[in-house]
């Protein structure tokens, strides 16, 4: 793409209307360093943007605009996508300059500073989070208070609907302390997709529920469940909750768990109403390690009872899933 150095002074994206250092930006990038000399050769506040691409049938908050121009996270997925072809005419930029961009960026490999120990992997990397920066909603939550117990027993069932939705998510954990005082669990759970589900917790088993953050673009959940009594160290504890919709429910077309450290024992499982059946299901395995980008995938049986299942002992760190096709 070949851009002229002059002035903005329109919305129209107009190749001939684009300042040098946005020349530069372009060219070069990153996305969110174009973006916000964008904003500043316009002279627009985040109000004011929001409102125009609004008006061009892009919904996107103030908050992912102020992200998106810190570098704080990147766009992804159809609806971020139309909201930058909305920012590129309101801005003055030429067409497909700014999306250019974002295919430049995309992450690879683990994504950094979020461990929680020897061996462990970052927690946007098992959220397979495409937006790590989402995670800055669970302000006030511990998230590293995980890494205080060690995994005997992950259990997690799916119960998909004949509408071939998500009818609910059952989780069951057995754990060890590793220190004296330890009385709590953060789940964290994220949609298929940001798209007004909401998730709620609706049952518990020998926890209550705590603090709820959520990141409103991406619908990533973050939960403090409490135990009954704080534990001491060697101690194992047992819980369980449930996860459905407040909002409408998602389409069921994977379940899977992510492991930032090893579990002695991990089990997921999806059933199935008999009037909505998979035609195939495959396990899966996605070690998340640096520069391993790797997926292991198997086929797997499905039986009389619709239900499919995948069990790990010693179940290395990383996404561990079942996924299938309807057609």
């Amino acid at each position: 793409m070949t851009l002229a150095a002059t002035s903005a002074d329109s919305d129209q994206g107009d190749e001939s209307a684009v300042p040098v250092e946005l020349v530069d930006a372009l060219r070069d990038g990153p996305f969110h360093h174009a973006l916000d000399v964008a904003f500043r050769q316009r002279g627009l506040s985040l109000e004011a943007v929001q409102r125009r691409i609004a008006g061009r049938g892009a919904g996107v908050s103030q908050a992912t605009l102020s992200y998106w121009r810190r570098g704080g996270r990147r766009p992804d997925g159809d609806k971020s996508m139309r909201a930058v072809r909305a920012l590129e005419e309101t801005l003055g930029v030429p067409k497909g300059a700014l999306v250019r961009l974002i295919g430049q960026q995309r992450p690879r490999g683990r994504w950094a500073g979020d461990g929680v120990g020897d061996g462990a992997v970052g927690l946007a990397t098992v959220l397979d989070l495409a937006e790590p920066a989402a995670i800055e909603s669970c302000e006030g939550i511990d998230l590293e208070g995980n890494g205080r117990l060690a995994l005997m027993s992950v259990q997690q069932h799916l119960r998909v609907s004949a509408e071939r939705t998500e009818l609910s998510v059952y989780m069951e954990l057995v754990v060890m302390a590793k220190a004296n005082g330890v009385d709590r669990w953060v789940s964290f759970y994220l949609p298929p997709d940001g798209d007004g589900h909401r998730p709620v917790i609706t049952r518990t088993e020998c926890c209550r529920l705590g603090r709820v953050r959520m990141d409103p673009e991406t619908e990533l959940a973050a939960v403090e469940l409490p135990f009954d009594y704080p534990l001491r160290a060697g101690e194992t504890y047992v819980f369980g909750f449930e996860i459905t919709y407040a909002g409408a429910p998602a389409h069921a077309e994977f379940i899977q768990y992510g492991l930032r450290t090893p579990a002695r024992q991990l089990l997921v499982r999806a059933s199935f109403d008999e009037r909505a059946t998979p035609v195939r299901c495959y396990r899966y395995f996605k070690p998340k390690l640096i520069g391993d980008e790797s997926v292991r995938e198997s086929e797997l049986p499905l039986g009389p009872s619709m239900t499919c299942h995948i069990a790990v002992l010693d179940a290395p760190p990383g996404v561990h899933g079942i996924r299938w096709e309807w057609e």
